[in-house]
């Protein structure tokens, strides 16, 4: 069950004055994605063949699954032995993929990768307090995630399960590292106290960032629409998606946009430009592929996601 939960629950600095006006984004087709016998679906990733990851929730269980989105049908991937839950979060265009497993006894949450051929590689980050989960996964193999410490702050990371290496990235109160593309670029998100936000005067109370960190380790900070912002996709050529909460209403819509290369940036994405599946309260996204589709989960009746969707650009 603390696997369920935290999957629920998780999902030299000078400031650019202004904003920046993201381009208009395509319109969308939706597709619902749901699980048979699951009461929650939450949708994660996508490689370029299409291939969708996600997880089936019951009160009691969880279920990861592929879903070929070309024929629209369900794999199931079997629980790795030994564990008490198996959760799928990432997907690499080769198909190896990534996640976590919790051990009902000792009460840790472990990185996860398998391979093709079922073979699982378990592993933890070697500061982390019980808590290790991977999120992505490129095609050279490098493995995106997040540890948490024993003072209850988070690290993102990418791991090298060929070297067996760790390069931590962007601490925060709660950072979130996923999406990685084939050059390495990293995004994810992070909260800061006030004093210590990398872009001072930006954001008020706890910022939410969505950041870029590129294969060189230079870190962007970004926000949209002053909301609180979330990067979880990246495309080979740059291209990010994510999710912002309106921090007056508490809706939650996706975005997608592009940087500009300044170190803090306040972008402008217009209300008819963010992602709204299917009439949804409150849409996340979770990953996007090179050609543009968006996949992640929604809700049309509250705040916590029921659903996942892919949605396709027109």
């Amino acid at each position: 069950m603390r696997n369920m939960k935290y999957v629920l629950a998780v999902i030299a600095i000078v400031f650019l004055a202004g904003s920046i006006v993201a381009q208009a984004q395509a319109d969308y087709d939706y597709e619902a994605i749901d699980y048979p016998g699951a009461d929650n679906v939450q949708v994660f990733g996508i490689n370029n063949r299409g291939d969708v990851v996600g997880n089936g929730f019951t009160v009691t269980d969880s279920f990861p699954f592929v879903y070929d989105s070309k024929k629209g049908t369900h794999a199931d991937v079997p629980p790795v032995a030994g564990f008490a839950s198996t959760t799928i979060l990432g997907i690499s265009d080769s198909g190896t993929l990534v996640g976590s497993i919790f051990d009902d006894d000792s009460q840790t949450e472990s990185g996860l990768i398998l391979d093709k051929k079922g073979n699982a590689t378990v592993f933890d980050h070697p500061d982390a307090d019980s808590y290790t989960q991977a999120r992505g996964v490129n095609n050279k193999g490098l493995v995106t995630g997040f540890y948490f410490s024993v003072d209850g702050s988070s690290t993102g990371f990418i791991y090298d399960p060929k070297r067996g290496s760790f390069t931590d990235i962007v601490p925060s109160l709660r950072t979130i590292a996923q999406g990685i593309n084939s050059r390495g670029d990293v995004v994810g998100s992070a909260i800061f106290e006030n004093a210590n936000s990398p872009c001072p005067g930006s954001l008020d109370g706890l910022p939410r960032y969505g950041w870029l960190r590129t294969a060189d380790g230079n870190v962007t900070y970004f926000d949209v629409n002053g909301g609180r912002t979330s990067a979880r996709g990246i495309t080979d050529a740059g291209t990010i998606a994510g999710f912002v909460t309106d921090t007056t209403t508490g809706v939650t819509k996706g975005f997608v946009v592009e940087l500009d290369g300044s170190q803090c940036q306040s972008i402008t994405v217009s209300d008819d430009d963010l992602l709204v599946a299917l009439g949804a309260t409150s849409t996340f996204v979770g990953d996007i592929k090179n050609s543009g589709e968006v996949v992640g989960s929604f809700n049309s009746t509250g705040s916590s996601p029921s659903l996942g969707y892919i949605a396709t650009p027109q």
